[in-house]
C-alpha cells in the first residue's frame, strides 16, 4: 500500500482530515516510546507520558508551524513530559515491604542498592545541566543532537528527518555535542574535585 508523504498528512490535518491526523501521529509512536524509555527506563511511566504528550499534541495540534519536522516537534512535546514526570516527586519513590523480600532478611537486604546521597544530588545536578546545555544549543543544533544523543537516530536518519546531507548532519551533531561538554565541564570538574 501506498504511504502519504508526511507533508501532505500534514496539509489534510490542518484541514480537519482526522484520518490524516491519526495516522501522522501513528507513524511516529514507536519512535516516541522508544525516546521515552530511553529517559524514564520504566514501561508504564514511558507509556503514560507519551499518552500525555500526544493528548497536548492532538490539542495543539493548530501551534506545529513546519519550522522543524514533525518527528522532531513530537519528539520536543514527549521529551518536555519525560522531564515533568521525572520531577514528579511521588513517581520516584518505590514501596519495599519487607516481609517480602527473598530469604526473610528484612532490611539487610536492601544494604547498597539504593544509590548514596551524594550520588543522587550528582545525578540531579547533572542531569540539570545537560537540560540547561541542551536549551542554550541553537535550533538547528539543538534538533541534531535530541535526535542523536537523545531519540537514537543514526547519522543518516538525521539527515532525512531535517532535511540535510550526512556530512551537515554529522557536523551538527559533532557541534552540539563539543558545546554540551563544555558546559557540562565545571560539573564534572566539581565532581572530580569533592
Amino acid at each position: 500500500m501506498h504511504e502519504k508523504p508526511e507533508l501532505e498528512l500534514i496539509a489534510h490535518s490542518r484541514q480537519g482530515d482526522q484520518a490524516a491526523l491519526g495516522e501522522l501521529f501513528s507513524r511516529h509512536y514507536s519512535s516516541c516510546l522508544r525516546l521515552a524509555r530511553g529517559i524514564l527506563r520504566s514501561e508504564d511511566d514511558s507509556q503514560d507520558a507519551v499518552q500525555a504528550a500526544y493528548v497536548s499534541a492532538f490539542q495543539n495540534f493548530y501551534a506545529f508551524r513546519g519550522e522543524s519536522s514533525f518527528r522532531t516537534w513530537i519528539s520536543r512535546i514527549v521529551i518536555n513530559r519525560c522531564i515533568l514526570m521525572r520531577r514528579t516527586p511521588w513517581r520516584s519513590a518505590a514501596w519495599i515491604y519487607l516481609d517480602e523480600l527473598a530469604g526473610g532478611r528484612g532490611v539487610d537486604s536492601l544494604a547498597c542498592h539504593a544509590p548514596t546521597p551524594e550520588k543522587s544530588a550528582y545525578s540531579r545536578e547533572i542531569h540539570s545541566a545537560l537540560a540547561s546545555a541542551v536549551s542554550r544549543l541553537p535550533g538547528n543544533l539543538r534538533d541534531a543532537f535530541t535526535l542523536y544523543c537523545v531519540s537514537g537516530l543514526s547519522v543518516k536518519e538525521i539527515a532525512a528527518t531535517l532535511g540535510l546531507t550526512q556530512a551537515a548532519a554529522k557536523t551538527r551533531v559533532f557541534r552540539a555535542r563539543a558545546k554540551v561538554r563544555v558546559h557540562l565541564q565545571p560539573v564534572w570538574s566539581h565532581q572530580h574535585v569533592a
